[in-house]
């Protein structure tokens, strides 16, 4: 429409427009949900999401717009490839700045009461486990917004889901610290493997939890928890197989490099 700025969608099938008052999206039966959320997290005074807005006379919400950068990957990126990071975006300080925007995040989620009747996008069970909270569904870089080399935000928030926040966290530490075996790092611009003990470390006491235990089984849940989203996208039988196989080399190097990964953690659950 006129006056309105296309915005990359990334690897999702929804139209985004950006104008003078805002972010412009299609809606689906999740929408409701999702600006619930939203509204919910404005409420309770978390500054790190976007803000619904209303809606246009096109039927598109409106969501406010987080000005700063995207780490995006381009139409070419798929899951699992390693995405283009700035020197800004490895510091240590962005990485524990980011571990503290997820607990945040995931504290002011713990008081959302879901709607009578919630609508996931990609998520199939009515209501909440023991123990989950309402998840962002997408967390990662590509879905982070930075200002002045620190995490402001988190965009994207069309996939959200019941998951335990430890899971999340989980998923979270393979995109930031970030994790991968050598191959993984040859391909991305961090030229050369970093500290990943350290970072993992870094990242766990800066969410706040500081035990072996909780970080290994983040990271082993979060991984092969990953295959679900398989069922939500339009894929040939051999792109499935891939993806299976990709997890799969994970999974196996994680099992490898575990122990070395936690190392800098204490031994047991605090108590």
């Amino acid at each position: 429409m006129s006056g309105e700025q296309r915005l990359p969608e990334g690897l999702g099938d929804r139209e985004v427009w950006r104008s003078d008052r805002g972010v412009h999206r299609q809606t689906g039966p999740w929408t409701p949900t999702v600006g619930a959320l939203l509204q919910h997290l404005e409420q309770v005074g978390f500054d790190g999401a976007p803000v619904v807005c209303g809606s246009d006379d096109a039927g598109r919400e409106i969501l406010s717009f987080i000005e700063g950068a995207v780490l995006a990957a381009g139409p070419q990126w798929r899951p699992g490839n390693p995405t283009p990071w700035p020197d800004w975006a490895r510091t240590e300080e962005c990485l524990i700045a980011t571990a503290r925007l997820l607990r945040r995040f995931h504290d002011a989620a713990l008081t959302f009461t879901l709607p009578e009747r919630a609508v996931w996008r990609r998520y199939n069970a009515p209501s909440l486990g023991l123990g989950e909270i309402v998840c962002h569904g997408d967390i990662g870089p590509h879905n982070t917004v930075y200002r002045d080399g620190l995490p402001v935000g988190f965009i994207d928030w069309d996939t959200i889901r019941p998951n335990h926040p430890i899971v999340e966290f989980g998923a979270a530490a393979w995109k930031y610290v970030p994790l991968g075996n050598d191959v993984y790092f040859e391909a991305s611009d961090f030229r050369s493997r970093p500290p990943l003990a350290r970072r993992v470390a870094q990242f766990a006491r800066a969410y706040g939890v500081h035990d072996r235990i909780t970080v290994r089984w983040a990271l082993h849940q979060s991984k092969q928890q990953s295959l679900d989203a398989l069922r939500y996208f339009s894929i040939t039988p051999a792109e499935g197989a891939a993806e299976f196989r990709r997890v799969a080399t994970e999974l196996e190097w994680l099992d490898g490099a575990l122990d070395e990964l936690v190392g800098e953690l204490d031994d047991q659950l605090e108590s």
